[in-house]
C-alpha cells in the first residue's frame, strides 16, 4: 500500500497536482477579491503576460544575456574552485592559510558584496560575472577538498603498487574519487549562479532578466513581473535537470564500481 502511494506521488501527475491545486486556489482567491489582483495578479493574467513575453523578443534576449553572465561566472568559478580545492586537500601549508579565508567567507551573503563590485567595476557585465564567480567558487572549493581528502588509502596504495607516478595519482585516483562531491558542489554553484546573476542585474546592469523583473515591478506591471519570474524558474529547473542527467552519465562507472564492491 505504502509503495503504491509513493509511486503515485512520484509520478508526473502526482508532482503537477499540488501546483494545479495551488493555482486553482490562487485563481479563486483573486476572482473573489480575497486578494488584491493589483498586487497579486491571478494565474490567468500571469499566463497571458507570459504568452505575450514569450511571443516577443524582449524576454528571450534578456534571458540569453543572463545565461551568458551566469554561465561565464559559473565556469570560471568552478575551474578556480576545483584547482583551489585540490591545493587545499594536497598541501597542508596552503590549507593552513586558505581554510580560515574560505570558512570565513562561505557563510557571507554574496549579494552583500555587489555594492563593492559596483564601486570597483561599475555598472555592467563585469560586476555580475564577479558576483557569480565568487558565489560559485566557494562551494566548489569546499566540495573538491572534501572529495579529495576522503580518498581511501587503499586506492592510493593500489595505484602505487601498479607503478602510478605521484603526478598521475591526481588524475587517476584523487579526482575520479572526488567526482561525486565535485558534481554536488557544481549543483549548488548552479543555483547560486542564477541567484547572484539576477540579484546583481537588478541594481548593477542595464539589461538582463534581473533588470527586466526590477523594471516591471517598479512600473507596477506585476503580471509581467510574475511572468518573468516564472520564466526564470522554468529555465533554472531545466538547467538543474540537465546537470543531473550529466552527473548520472558521468558517474555511471562510479556507481557500478560501488555496486560490484
Amino acid at each position: 500500500m505504502e509503495t503504491d502511494r509513493a509511486s503515485k506521488l512520484s509520478s508526473p501527475l502526482g508532482r503537477v497536482l499540488p501546483l494545479l491545486l495551488i493555482g486553482l486556489i490562487w485563481q479563486a482567491a483573486s476572482s473573489l477579491s480575497i486578494v488584491d489582483p493589483a498586487f497579486l495578479p491571478s494565474p490567468a493574467r500571469i499566463g497571458a503576460a507570459a504568452y505575450d513575453l514569450l511571443t516577443g523578443r524582449e524576454i528571450r534576449d534578456n534571458i540569453f544575456i543572463t545565461l551568458w553572465r551566469a554561465g561565464l561566472g559559473l565556469t570560471l568559478g568552478s575551474i578556480a574552485g576545483i584547482w583551489l580545492g585540490l591545493m587545499m586537500a594536497r598541501s597542508p601549508v596552503f590549507r593552513a592559510y586558505a581554510a580560515p579565508v574560505v570558512g570565513g567567507t562561505y557563510s557571507l551573503p554574496k549579494s552583500a558584496l555587489i555594492p563593492l563590485f559596483i564601486l570597483w567595476f561599475g555598472i555592467g557585465t563585469v560586476t555580475t560575472v564577479c558576483a557569480v564567480f565568487l558565489a560559485c567558487l566557494l562551494p566548489m572549493v569546499v566540495n573538491t577538498a572534501q572529495g579529495v581528502s576522503s580518498t581511501p588509502r587503499v586506492l592510493v596504495w593500489g595505484a602505487e603498487a601498479f607503478g602510478t607516478q605521484p603526478r598521475a595519482m591526481l588524475w587517476r585516483v584523487y579526482l575520479p574519487h572526488a567526482l561525486p562531491d565535485i558534481f554536488a558542489g557544481l549543483r549548488v554553484a548552479l543555483g547560486f549562479s542564477f541567484v547572484l546573476a539576477i540579484s546583481s542585474e537588478m541594481i548593477a546592469s542595464t539589461n538582463g532578466i534581473g533588470k527586466l523583473i526590477f523594471m516591471y515591478g517598479e512600473n507596477g506591471a506585476y503580471d509581467y513581473m510574475f511572468a518573468a519570474i516564472a520564466c526564470v524558474v522554468v529555465v533554472a529547473f531545466l538547467a538543474d535537470r540537465l546537470l543531473l542527467m550529466l552527473t548520472a552519465k558521468s558517474l555511471r562507472w562510479h556507481e557500478s564500481s560501488r555496486g560490484s564492491s
